[in-house]
């Protein structure tokens, strides 16, 4: 009777915000707003729920209206990851077998926004409410305190963080050129600290500076690169020394961040973690 319930509601919640009578550009703006708490409400049922089912159910029956190219879904999608992350990730002392599987699901859904699209006016620079709170869950960063009594990483624990970095490497190797995205990537790193798996880093920050290089996204006069340029010296510094594939990854990340005049990255490309490697 629930499971009816609450397949009636997304239909509902779907068709008062997305009418499949109406084409994209005719949908009210009006409608989107007054369900706001609405979708808050149903994202948040939705995240209870999903774990007493099967991810493909959970798929198919209440996120796929949401998982659309429409914005008016974001809403429910986003107290969705959120509620997801913060319940079943940063509080379950174990986290449901469905949970990843559902968040890179809403990982696809951001990384195909129109936001996001190179060639777009101001591409990558995010606004609104929905799209940042989606993008702050999904690289695991959903709340600004710490929180001692939750299960991992809000605690301060991150030795777990490798689990998630599935979702982290997706997200930030497709959109981390996006200065928001970036932001909320070097906040989960400092936040990880030495813990945060120097290989993935590696090969996580070194795609988003590739597609830096190919978008018209700005990172000049930000504290962007002299940030990664710290995490860059924190991971060598507490995974001393480094095997020859780990400083190499490092290094270019290095030659990267001083092509965009960091003078910090040119300095530590001579420290001693450093010293005699090439980049190949």
């Amino acid at each position: 009777m629930a499971t009816k319930a609450l397949k009636e509601l997304v239909v509902w919640t779907s068709e008062r915000l997305m009418p499949s009578w109406r084409s994209g550009r005719h949908r009210s703006e009006r409608r989107a707003t007054e369900l706001i708490e609405w979708n808050h409400v149903l994202g948040d049922l939705l995240a209870r729920a999903a774990p007493f089912f099967e991810a493909d159910f959970v798929r198919k029956e209440f996120l796929a209206p949401f998982l659309t190219e429409d914005e008016e879904g974001l809403g429910v999608l986003a107290e969705f990851a959120d509620r997801t992350v913060t319940r079943h990730v940063l509080d379950a002392p174990e986290i449901p077998a469905n949970t990843f599987d559902l968040l890179q699901d809403c990982v696809e859904r951001v990384t195909r926004d129109r936001t996001f699209d190179p060639g777009r006016y101001r591409a990558g620079q995010v606004s609104g409410f929905d799209m940042p709170k989606l993008i702050k869950a999904l690289l695991f960063v959903p709340i600004d305190k710490e929180a001692p009594g939750a299960a991992r990483f809000a605690n301060g624990d991150w030795s777990q963080v490798a689990l998630v970095m599935p979702i982290v490497t997706r997200i930030v190797s497709a959109i981390g050129w996006s200065s928001y995205v970036m932001e909320c990537f070097l906040i989960l790193c400092e936040r990880a600290g030495p813990a945060y798996p120097i290989d993935a880093f590696a090969a996580q920050a070194n795609a988003a500076l590739d597609a830096l290089a190919k978008t018209e996204s700005n990172w000049a006069g930000s504290m962007r690169p002299a940030r990664l340029a710290a995490a860059v010296q924190r991971l060598a510094d507490a995974n001393y020394p480094l095997r020859g594939d780990q400083a190499q990854g490092l290094l270019q990340l290095l030659d990267a961040l001083v092509d965009l005049g960091d003078r910090r990255s040119a300095a530590l490309e001579q420290s001693e973690a450093f010293r005699g490697v090439q980049v190949i």
